[in-house]
């Protein structure tokens, strides 16, 4: 007898979440998506539910009418709890047990679907009366469907005052950052699974979870996705890098203890004011994230290293890395030379060979000290657009002027900041690195711009 397996992809998460920069719409959006795994697992019987995290549904049907059901009900229903949402649908039959052929098959079927156009259901009419933020139709004099809808799952769920308006997650700089986390090889794992699927999701998921909850401690964020091996949060910029790195470290910690064998994963940061367009920054976080895992996958294909890279934006919009590369983080040099280039990370964990996100911390902490050289290396950054002759001659009167710096020196030793020198120090502050040459001082500059002293 033919069982079914079932695969739905919820779309459009990333643009009905952060549609808008207003907190309370975020979280409630946020709540909508996580009920998404509810709804399916409450109505529709299921006998094996294999994946059901962060948008991704695959379940395993021995009665065909019961799939038959979820077909025909499912995406509607979604829908109309969370306007702007859609949902792609597929369904593969097979006999026996499925295999990994099944679910590539149904993968490849879920990818046409999301190639189809879907109609929503809060089309605007020339005869309704729209709101001016979204472009929707109003159904009372101050929102629309979909954001009636947030705002009532956010006062259902959010009880902490906290999460109201972002400016009480941003810091004094009314600096924020958005982070996004993508495990690393998880086709390659599933693919070579000797468990059961639907086991694998949950412990990953576990693990996912207990990362998070250990990382958060004592930091001001907010998560928005959380589930599977897909993370995306909103933080006070102070904490961003801290907490990514420690999510990172308790990841693969928590990846080997639930499941048996460790994962890595890979990280994007966009540092932004907190009046910016959220949906820009977030995109940002995404790129970042994939720029750091095709950098990560050159060192190891099979499993990359977990990285990070950030970014605080600057510019009115986000179209590309590539382009924020070329317009704002090259340095161009006569005779056609390369560009000297101002994106150094990524920065890795446990990397020897590669810039590591301690040596950012030692690096930020003793440029924030008391007779640090810092001003002088903002000088030195202009310095390059101009001359790389004296950038050079500048360079070496820093390091000069650095030597006779007790008050610096003092403080570099009363903060136990060990091996300074051998990590981003003023030393050498042009690196090759990636077929270019290459300066850190950019991203500590960075950092020290949208962050305070912990």
């Amino acid at each position: 007898m033919s069982k079914y397996l079932y695969g739905a992809s919820v779309q459009g998460i990333q643009e009905f979440i952060f549609a808008t920069n207003k907190l309370k719409e975020i979280v409630g959006a946020s709540e909508l998506v996580k009920q998404i795994e509810k709804e399916f697992e409450d109505n529709y019987q299921a006998d094996d539910i294999l994946v059901n995290a962060a948008g991704n549904i695959k379940a395993v049907f021995n009665s065909k009418e019961e799939c038959e059901k979820v077909v025909l009900e499912f995406s509607k229903k979604i829908q109309q709890k969370a306007y702007g949402i859609s949902i792609s649908q597929a369904v593969v039959a097979f006999e026996g047990e499925y295999t990994q052929s099944e679910i590539e098959k149904l993968e490849e079927k879920l990818k046409i679907q999301r190639n189809r156009v879907s109609i929503p259901l809060d089309i605007s009419f020339n005869i309704s009366k729209l709101n001016p933020s979204t472009a929707k139709p109003l159904i009372n004099k101050d929102s629309d469907k979909a954001i009636q809808q947030k705002l009532s799952a956010y006062e259902k769920i959010e009880k902490d005052e906290m999460f109201k308006e972002l400016k009480n997650i941003s810091n004094s700089k009314n600096k924020l950052a958005v982070i996004h986390i993508d495990g690393n090889g998880l086709g390659e794992v599933i693919r070579n699974l000797q468990t059961p699927l639907s086991q694998f999701s949950k412990n990953l998921d576990k693990a996912t979870n207990e990362a998070f909850n250990i990382a958060k401690e004592d930091k001001k964020l907010r998560e928005i996705i959380l589930g599977g091996d897909d993370v995306t949060v909103i933080c006070n910029a102070n904490d961003a890098l801290y907490f990514t790195k420690e999510f990172l470290e308790n990841f693969e910690v928590q990846t080997q203890k639930c499941i048996g064998s460790k994962l890595t994963a890979c990280a994007g940061i966009a540092y932004t004011n907190e009046k910016y367009p959220f949906h820009y920054a977030v995109s940002l976080a995404e790129e970042l994230c994939s720029q750091t895992k095709k950098q990560a996958k050159e060192i190891n294909a099979t499993l990359a290293p977990s990285s990070l890279m950030f970014h605080n934006i600057q510019s009115s919009n986000f179209q590309s890395w590539e382009k924020f590369v070329r317009d704002e983080l090259s340095i161009p040099l006569p005779d056609n030379k390369k560009p000297i280039r101002l994106d150094f990370g990524a920065y890795y964990l446990n990397e020897k060979s590669q810039p590591s996100i301690d040596a950012l911390y030692v690096a930020v902490e003793a440029y924030r000290c008391n007779g640090s050289p810092i001003s002088r290396l903002r000088s030195w950054l202009s310095e390059l657009y101009k001359s790389t002759i004296s950038a050079n001659n500048l360079l070496e009167r820093i390091n000069d002027m650095v030597e006779q710096s007790d008050e610096w020196k003092s403080c570099i030793m009363d903060k136990n900041l060990k091996n300074f020198e051998s990590q981003l120090s003023s030393k050498k502050l042009l690196v090759e690195k990636d077929g270019y040459t290459k300066t850190p001082i950019y991203d500590i500059l960075q950092v020290l711009s949208v962050t305070e002293a912990r």
